[in-house]
């Protein structure tokens, strides 16, 4: 820090006086370098009024960046000021934690941990950094802090983590593709139980058949030069099992096969063929791994036509080392496919009146072709003697088998438009030169084939201005030079530039939006090439223009006042031209998207859109009374897809902050009445729901909407379907929450309307997601708790009276992962709701940590839940996969030293049975329990 100097306290305090607005503070903190001015201004308070946490609030704040810039040098205080910040929902505070997190010493990094797991169950902010995530997650392994790594890199990086869909991490597939690799070298080859549990949980959130994958059919590389967070899971277990097994960890072959699914089969079969192939001739480790390969080789597991390119590959490198090894793979090729004689000939008797003869013939083709594809892959140079000639025999009676490594299944795809000039080739023309381009450049081809065509350069230039909108600037009379296809990139450009916070040339941004919107559809210049590769007419340029105004008219562009009420003009102006209208109802349905969906996807939508973004300035712009006057004029037109509506339930938390007084006068419009609902009305109630978190104000307003919704015969039109979920649950869940937090009591209309006409599952699914939602909070109050057991307790002694409905209490395990209530409370609650027979016993796998932990307090009442747990043979040869690993043993131990002999027998004697059911190390896992290596610690989640 040489040439700085620290400040006075009267030097912080003068600067902090003259910074009262939030322009001279950006000026201030944006131009501010010395770091030692950070803990002054801390201790003045100078960060702890970050920007508003109101619905839809997300402004900058230049204070924070100035302590990502000041974090290096003062990496203690710029950690404290951020930890004073965890009640904030600004997205640019979240992304600072990531930033500093990456570049302060690992043990300073250690420390953001509460702020984000406070933050699990909202989000980690829409403009965090990928690379930053990764970076901080980086920087704690490689600094010493491996157990906080591990959790940060578990959150980012396994699928469904912050409950998404179960195959969905945080991540998108680029940025999840790009930075694992880095994250997986720091994590080392140890950590190929928790990369493989990565891949599992995506394979097992996935519809795909076990271990087979279209875009991946070898495990060496991958198919697809884009990388998906399939593809990059399994190239991070594969490298880490190439690692351990060179390193001569010989258990990786184990720990692949205990996941039971084939696909890590596959990687193991690739791994052990690398490490036997990189191995030195004649030493130990050689050994070790051609007998890895060959136990691999002779598993009839293995011979699964999905594993016929990675068994093959270790077959030929089993061979070149040891050809001995591969005596006794005649047999294991004669087993034929892992399947059994009944399910072949099942198979193969595709007709119903086949006859045994004809029946017999087709089996014996089909072994004689699947041996024949086996053994060309594995290739006669590798086979022992009797199997290559059984192959010259096989080739002698079909031919030789072209490609015998093809996959089973290929994917033949296209290749994109492609480009005259590269985007580094348009970046470097000057703006006169790359128009002049533009402007003279025909495409020649006949639409066939991957030649260059107006689109695949409209896609490199519309990357160019996104990063570089400077490269056009000067230029004039763009409508009447380009063809609207180049129109439209640029346009596109200018709108990702002003997300991305870059400066434009707003005389020339807005110039050319309104001449493309004045311009008649038709254009001068005739297509050219194939029917997608040029635009025919104006309809995609002025799409596009509709975009770029609805970006800039939002509360939080970056754009001069004089620039937002020339955009503000344009979209106003816009929205009385009938054609998108006309285009969206006759043409939007076709496309089967839901409406918010649709909305952000149509150009008329989108004008109302930006006309309701425009709404929210508040009624102090000049374009107030115009903007809500036109909004009101298109929310008067038919809509039979629900899209405008659902643009106005997206935004009624801002609506009623910007203008109370417009919103509540066309409450009754927009959302319909106690009275009943139309569509529409129910596509911007069910969209509201959806978007917002619970708000008192907003449940008073919606009240009266959602019993009539309740009261609706016909199932509720959804504005934007969420997974496991309907319009009639959330409606449940914020009644739900209206009652728990205290603004409600049990005789609210909504609450009372629910649980009287909902059907039980629906029911269940709302208590469900509300014990969801407490799991994934830092913290709950007691009041909220106690009000939501109470609940609990009303809707057990219903069930009592009412046993049809016991699907209600099907998501107790939720209430119970929550960690918020003591096990007293829920274990008894537990096994009443297990007498009831419910499906919570279908979720066992979820519980088997809490029930373990349980069973220090109380036992006799863990073992009853786990006696009912696993009532079924299935469910007790299942146990130790599905109740947690050593959640089992743990339970039992409890119970055999309870100092109860009844109890000590009943627990001894489901021991028995369990191993009986094929879990043979239990006894031993149970006395290691008993003894106390084996605790509360070691039961997995």
């Amino acid at each position: 820090m040489t040439g700085y100097v620290a400040p006075t306290r009267d030097q912080v305090a003068a600067v902090l006086r003259r910074i009262p607005t939030p322009a001279l503070r950006r000026a201030f903190f944006e131009g501010l370098r010395n770091p030692l001015w950070l803990a002054p201004l801390a201790r003045e308070g100078a960060f702890a009024k970050p920007p508003s946490n109101d619905v839809g609030a997300d402004d900058y704040w230049p204070e924070i960046d100035y302590v990502i810039r000041s974090s290096a040098a003062a990496p203690k205080t710029a950690v404290d000021i951020l930890l004073t910040l965890s009640e904030s929902r600004n997205s640019w505070i979240r992304r600072a934690v990531f930033a500093v997190g990456a570049q302060v010493p690992a043990s300073e990094a250690a420390r953001l941990k509460p702020l984000l797991k406070k933050w699990l169950a909202t989000g980690f902010g829409w403009r965090t950094d990928p690379r930053d995530m990764a970076s901080f997650t980086v920087n704690l392994l490689n600094g010493g802090e491996r157990k906080a790594g591990e959790w940060v890199a578990n959150v980012l990086f396994r699928p469904g983590s912050l409950g998404a869909t179960a195959h969905e991490p945080i991540l998108r597939d680029y940025w999840y593709a790009s930075e694992l690799p880095r994250v997986v070298t720091a994590l080392g080859p140890e950590s190929l139980p928790l990369v493989l549990g990565w891949l599992v949980q995506y394979e097992n959130g996935t519809s795909q058949p076990d271990g087979w994958s279209l875009s991946r059919p070898s495990i060496g590389e991958s198919s697809d030069s884009h990388q998906t967070v399939e593809d990059a899971l399994i190239d991070a277990s594969r490298d880490l099992s190439v690692q351990r097994l060179q390193a001569g960890t010989l258990d990786t072959v184990d720990v692949l096969l205990s996941v039971r699914i084939m696909l890590a089969r596959r990687i193991a079969m690739y791994a052990v063929r690398e490490a036997i192939v990189t191995s030195t001739t004649g030493t130990p480790q050689e050994s070790s791994v051609v007998e890895l390969g060959t136990r691999l080789l002779l598993d009839p597991s293995s011979m699964n036509e999905q594993c016929r390119i990675e068994y093959a590959q270790l077959a030929q490198a089993v061979a070149a080392r040891s050809p001995s090894s591969l005596k006794s793979l005649k047999q294991t090729i004669d087993r034929g496919p892992d399947m059994s004689s009944t399910e072949l000939r099942s198979r193969l008797a595709r007709d119903g009146d086949v006859t045994d003869r004809e029946l017999d013939t087709r089996v014996a083709e089909f072994l004689d072709h699947w041996k024949h594809a086996w053994l060309s892959a594995i290739g006669a140079e590798s086979l022992p003697p009797q199997l290559r000639v059984a192959l010259a025999d096989l080739d002698a009676q079909y031919g030789m088998v072209e490609r015998p490594l093809r996959p089973p299944i290929e994917v033949i795809s296209w290749t994109g438009p492609s480009s005259p000039r590269t985007h580094d080739e348009l970046g470097m023309m000057a703006p006169a030169e790359l128009m002049s381009h533009l402007e003279s450049w025909q495409d020649t081809g006949d639409g066939w084939g991957p030649k260059p065509s107006h689109e695949g350069q409209r896609r490199e230039l519309t990357s160019l201005i996104t990063s570089n909108p400077e490269r056009i600037a000067g230029v004039h009379d763009l409508v009447t030079r380009l063809r609207p296809i180049y129109l439209r990139a640029i346009l596109s450009g200018w709108e990702a530039a002003s997300k991305a916070g870059l400066e434009l040339d707003w005389h020339q941004v807005l110039t050319t939006t309104g001449d493309v919107l004045a311009h008649p559809i038709e254009s001068d210049f005739p297509p050219q090439g194939g029917r997608f590769d040029d635009d025919p007419d104006f309809s995609g340029a002025k799409g596009a223009a509709i975009d770029l105004l609805e970006e800039l008219v939002k509360p939080e562009a970056k754009i001069p006042p004089t620039g937002a009420s020339n955009a503000a003009e344009l979209l106003i102006s816009a929205a009385s031209d009938e054609a998108a209208w006309h285009d969206y109802a006759s043409r939007a349905g076709e496309s089967g998207m839901d409406p918010l969906t649709l909305s952000l996807n149509w150009q008329w939508p989108t004008i109302v859109r930006g006309l309701a973004a425009l709404v929210c300035h508040g009624r102090t712009t000049a374009w107030s009374e115009a903007s809500r006057s036109a909004l009101r004029t298109e929310l008067d037109r038919p809509d039979p897809w629900g899209a405008s509506r659902a643009v106005i339930g997206e935004h009624l938390g801002r609506l009623l902050n910007a203008d109370e007084l417009w919103t509540e006068q066309n409450l009754t419009f927009l959302f319909g009445s106690a009275e009943g609902l139309d569509r529409n009305q129910q596509v911007a109630l069910s969209t509201a729901l959806a978007i917002h978190h619970y708000h008192r104000a907003l449940y008073s307003l919606l009240a009266p909407s959602m019993v009539a919704a309740l009261d609706s015969a016909e199932p509720v039109a959804d504005g934007w379907p969420q997974p496991n979920s309907s319009p009639v649950q959330r409606i449940g869940e914020w009644a739900i929450k209206a009652i728990i937090f205290g603004d409600a009591t049990p005789s609210d209309a909504v609450f009372r309307a629910f649980f009287s006409t909902t059907d039980p599952d629906t029911r269940g699914g709302a208590l469900g997601h509300i014990g969801w939602e407490m799991m994934h909070a830092t913290e709950v109050s007691e009041s909220i708790r106690d009000e939501f057991a109470r609940l609990w307790d009303e809707r057990i002694d219903h069930v009592k009276l009412n046993t049809v409905d016991v699907a209600e209490l099907r998501q107790f395990y939720w209430v119970i992962k929550s960690g918020k209530f003591c096990p007293e409370w829920w274990l008894p609650r537990l096994n009443t709701i297990l007498a009831f027979g419910s499906n919570v016993d279908a979720e066992r796998f979820m519980i088997g940590k809490e029930l373990a932990a349980a069973a220090d307090s109380d036992p006799h009442g863990a073992f009853h839940a786990l006696t009912q747990l696993l009532s079924t043979t299935g469910a007790r040869r299942m146990a130790a996969y599905e109740l947690s690993r050593n959640a089992v043993p743990v339970v039992l131990a409890r119970a055999i030293k309870a100092g109860d002999p009844q109890l000590e027998t009943r627990a001894t004697k489901l021991l028995n049975e369990l191993g009986a059911a094929g879990d043979f190390g239990l006894a031993q896992r149970v006395e290691m329990a008993a003894r106390g290596e084996l605790s509360q610690a070691d039961v997995e989640e």
